[in-house]
């Protein structure tokens, strides 16, 4: 995309990371449950998606980190609660927003001005299924 693209996206806080389909998610009391071998972008080293719906309290971004590790986090940043994406090839989160604060793998705000960690969610890969505690 075409920097003024890009500008033009983080002015409206639109994010990359696609919201998966409700019906490839379940949720259960606290526990979200996603089976990986119906979720292409979870298959790939750097791929995610957001979780939205279904009572959750916030939206969930899921990731398949650059190591091929699964982690969840709340996909609400701490600023202006706009969407965070994964940054590729880097243990990173970023803001879809104009300020672009940043965040590692444990929550905690690396640059920008969001002074608040991000929530991290227990999560655990077991028999092809991803779960994701509250």
């Amino acid at each position: 995309m075409s920097v003024i693209g890009d500008f033009l996206r983080s002015i409206a806080g639109i994010s990359e990371t696609k919201v998966l389909d409700p019906e490839q998610w379940q949720l259960d009391a606290n526990v979200v449950t996603i089976k990986i071998d119906q979720v292409p972008a979870l298959q790939r080293h750097g791929g995610a998606v957001c979780l939205k719906g279904k009572g959750l309290k916030d939206p969930v971004l899921v990731v398949c980190d650059h190591e091929g590790v699964y982690r969840s986090f709340s996909n609400k940043c701490t600023h202006f609660g706009r969407k965070l994406d994964p940054v590729p090839g880097k243990p990173v989160l970023r803001c879809c927003s104009v300020s672009h604060s940043t965040f590692d793998y444990l929550g905690n705000n690396l640059s920008g001005p969001a002074k608040k960690p991000i929530r991290v969610y227990l999560t655990e890969l077991k028999n092809g299924e991803l779960a994701i505690v509250m």
